[in-house]
């Protein structure tokens, strides 16, 4: 276990903005629907460790909880692993539910991760991956160069939900359940954020893939084997009367 203090980086304090927080109490809401239904002993959750997640992810069934990310930050709370995101010290087949908050948009390697998390589920286990949509108000907001200022993460809006879905698809991972979420603009002021909360309802209906975040649940295949038929056939003699004819099968003559 590793906890060297590093810098909190730019994505960790980004959470910490005004949108920020309204995009994680938006998930903390959505995690306290779906964690209910999902049971097992262990869970890893890799991203941020913020209070309202850790507090979600303690409603839920499961028992263990491993936070997991690159690096600490002096003023949070402290990771249980710290790792590369690349190479996760997990061994395989042994987690019923991994949870990525936004692990995936700070990744050096998006792809690989998926990979990493695919391998250390348990058959039949789960993932929730939350990611920021980069066709939305948002992705237009910080295409327009907003992403350089040094109040907004880096490094972020690099996986779509779309690319995600055949990734996840070619490593035989089904997705369950999927929905997008925070329709509101970046505003950096209380009141017009709240303003603009009719926002919400209006994305839902008219442009309902336009959302800032999406979040995707998906379960872990297991391959089945296919049965293999023999080359003859099993048959029954039936009486003309519909009533089994007798056979000699178990029948014993004394001599």
């Amino acid at each position: 276990m590793n906890r060297n203090p590093a810098k909190k980086s730019a994505s960790d304090a980004w959470f910490e903005t005004l949108y920020g927080d309204y995009i994680v109490n938006l998930e903390a809401d959505l995690l306290r629907q779906w964690l209910p239904h999902l049971f097992g002993y262990r869970m890893v959750l890799l991203g941020a460790r913020l209070p309202v997640w850790g507090d979600c992810a303690r409603h839920g069934h499961i028992r263990q909880c491993i936070w997991m990310n690159h690096a600490n930050a002096p003023d949070q709370l402290p990771y249980d692993i710290i790792s590369s995101m690349s190479a996760l010290p997990v061994k395989s087949d042994c987690v019923d539910l991994v949870v990525l908050f936004h692990a995936l948009d700070g990744a050096e390697d998006p792809r690989r991760l998926i990979r990493e998390v695919e391998r250390i589920l348990i058959p039949e286990g789960r993932v929730i991956i939350f990611g920021f949509n980069p066709y939305s108000l948002f992705g237009v907001w910080r295409l327009f160069g907003r992403r350089n200022s040094p109040e907004e993460m880096s490094g972020h809006l690099k996986v779509g939900r779309r690319q995600l879905k055949e990734w996840l698809s070619l490593l035989g991972m089904e997705v369950e359940q999927q929905k997008y979420f925070a329709y509101r603009p970046p505003l950096k002021n209380q009141s017009a954020l709240d303003r603009a909360n009719f926002l919400e309802a209006t994305g839902q209906k008219l442009w309902p893939a336009s959302g800032a975040v999406y979040a995707l649940q998906a379960v872990k295949s297991v391959a089945t084997l296919t049965p293999f038929r023999p080359s003859f056939q099993w048959f029954r003699r039936y009486s003309t009367n519909g009533v089994a004819a007798p056979t000699t099968r178990e029948i014993h003559h004394d001599s």
